[in-house]
């Protein structure tokens, strides 16, 4: 293996763990924080990168979600604590190159990777304070962030699914749910199944129940889940169906780590299909 490719394992490996440890709760650490972001661009950090970084925060006790790499830091005018360890992120990026055969420039795609350090590793630099804010009521802003994306809700169907020839995500009534989070982080599941049909995002939704692809669509949209939840501060709930996917998720991401950042790239890009539904109400409402 590569340098890249057995640090992205390592990673694949600590989700495995999260999975062993947390159960069906196991995506839950991550987004308790914030989303991570990049103290100098002040990006937040997508996909795969996202879930690790919060993942890492919550289980360190660290304060912020920020991070930067060693150079950033330096810029910064701050020093990596002595014995500080920095944590793998990963970009996938078109490399173009000259075939000497051909001599024709051809593009081909490449994981890479850099390393990071959260504030909190560092000294002589301290976080700027921040103004207080509003108070946020996360259920209103799920609220309209479902409203916006029109997708078609039926509540009273008695269970928690999307029907994809139907074209409809079916919720059991909001009184039955313990906790209005609840209800929300369960159909922000559902509105990432919604995403996968043929005229969204195009994902394959045809599949038998209990099959080995159907399980690995229930992994996107449980990440896709824990992402929209971390941005609209959602606490994010278990799913107690996902119990027996547990199992399976572990051994494909242990049987080959890419399925980890696989689920995870097919969720950022569903995230992003519904972000941009919300820009677009935005520029209607104008």
């Amino acid at each position: 293996m590569t340098k890249t490719k057995d640090a992205m394992q390592a990673v694949a490996n600590e989700i495995i763990d999260l999975m062993r440890e947390h159960g069906t709760d196991w995506a839950k650490p991550w987004t308790s924080k914030g989303v991570a972001y990049n103290l100098v661009s002040g990006k937040p950090y997508r996909g795969m990168n996202s879930f690790y970084l919060g993942a890492l925060t919550c289980a360190r006790g660290y304060d912020h979600n920020a991070w930067a790499t060693f150079k950033q830091w330096t810029s910064k005018g701050a020093k990596i604590r002595k014995g500080e360890k920095a944590s793998d992120i990963f970009f996938f990026s078109m490399i173009e190159k000259d075939n000497k055969e051909t001599g024709k420039k051809e593009r081909f795609g490449m994981w890479r990777y850099f390393k990071v350090f959260n504030v909190a590793q560092v000294e002589g630099y301290e976080m700027p304070k921040q103004e207080k804010q509003a108070d946020i009521v996360p259920v209103e802003f799920a609220e309209n962030f479902v409203k916006n994306t029109g997708a078609q809700i039926r509540e009273n169907d008695g269970r928690a699914f999307y029907h994809p020839t139907l074209d409809y995500i079916g919720m059991p009534a909001r009184d039955t749910f313990k906790s209005a989070t609840g209800y929300y982080s369960t159909l922000l599941h559902e509105l990432t199944h919604w995403t996968g049909h043929e005229t969204r995002c195009k994902r394959d939704l045809q599949n038998s129940f209990g099959s080995e692809k159907y399980a690995r669509e229930e992994l996107v949209a449980e990440c896709g889940a824990a992402l929209l939840c971390m941005s609209l501060g959602v606490e994010k709930q278990p799913t107690p169906d996902h119990a027996k996917y547990l199992n399976s998720w572990m051994q494909a991401i242990a049987d080959d780590y890419k399925a980890i950042y696989s689920a995870m790239s097919q969720a950022q890009k569903a995230v992003d299909y519904l972000e941009g539904l919300q820009a677009e109400q935005a520029i209607a409402a104008e």
